[in-house]
């Protein structure tokens, strides 16, 4: 039970639940907005698909049952209406006004464009969703807005306390995606062969056009298997105190070069990186919060 206890309910100073739960929100805010343009084509039933029909698909890809806001609200208006709201409980969420409400209904919004338009969901579609389940349940610091937050940085004691389990799902949901990534690309030819950044490079996915991955091909196979390296070492650098300033490094300027040579995929490295406010730690426990009561 003390192993238990320091692994999920260790106290920590509920300003980190805050940093995080402010940059999921600000996460979601890129998102919504990043969809509005493609609101009608992808949700509304002017679009490509019917709702009918996309319960159908969803059916058939998953087996389970579509639960969405889309499938009852389907003209061009009412779709406009839901992601302004969205819009507007993302920016409510960053300030910690009824945080669990709007991050609710930002959690079920996300869900319900997931549910009513799976084919055109994406990698950090499926990461935002865990990473809103695991908020739904957690500690969210909502006494601190990023004012006050910004105010009281330097303050080293406070007079709260938060259990830490719910950064320690998000931390553990880290080591899977990457480790899992690993994995998967293990079983990919053009990965185990040291092709796959090359051929990436060349395809319409990269964002530089031409034939000069061809001249650079024997550096970017090294390149291809020291990527397989960092994404295994990634978790691990973050989970150790010591190593965590270096993983912390090593994984932003990862996502950043995948958003700059790949087309598209901004949001996704976005997503890993807030994924990342999970491990930062200000102010470590040795700084022994007291509790309120005290």
């Amino acid at each position: 039970m003390n192993a238990f206890s320091l692994l999920w309910l260790k106290n920590i100073d509920p300003r980190r639940y805050a940093i995080a739960r402010i940059g999921f929100a600000l996460l979601l805010l890129s998102h919504f907005v990043h969809l509005f343009p493609y609101r009608d084509t992808i949700l509304s039933n002017a679009g490509m698909t019917h709702s009918s029909a996309a319960k159908i698909g969803f059916h058939q890809l998953t087996g389970g049952t579509s639960i969405s806001l889309f499938n009852y609200f389907q003209s061009s208006f009412e779709v406009t209406i839901i992601f302004i709201f969205a819009i507007i409980a993302s920016l409510i969420l960053a300030w910690g006004k009824w945080a669990r409400t709007t991050l609710f209904v930002c959690f079920f919004i996300q869900l319900s464009f997931i549910h009513r338009a799976p084919a055109s969901t994406t990698g950090w579609d499926s990461i935002l969703t865990n990473l809103g389940f695991i908020l739904l349940f957690s500690p969210l610091g909502k006494d601190w807005n990023p004012w006050n937050l910004f105010r009281q940085w330097n303050k080293k004691q406070i007079n709260l306390k938060a259990p830490q389990y719910g950064l320690v799902l998000i931390q553990l949901q880290v080591f899977i995606i990457y480790w899992q990534t690993v994995i998967q690309k293990l079983g990919d030819q053009y990965w185990a062969k040291g092709e796959s950044i090359t051929y990436f490079l060349l395809s319409h996915h990269g964002r530089f056009l031409g034939s000069w991955p061809v001249a650079w091909h024997d550096l970017l196979d090294k390149i291809n298997y020291l990527t397989l390296i960092i994404e295994l070492a990634i978790p691990i650098l973050l989970w150790i105190r010591n190593t965590r300033r270096l993983g912390l490094w090593i994984g932003i300027g990862l996502h950043l070069s995948i958003a700059i040579l790949g087309v598209n995929l901004a949001l996704f490295s976005l997503t890993m990186i807030v994924s990342y406010l999970a491990f930062i730690d200000p102010w470590p426990t040795s700084y022994k919060l007291r509790s309120s009561t005290k």
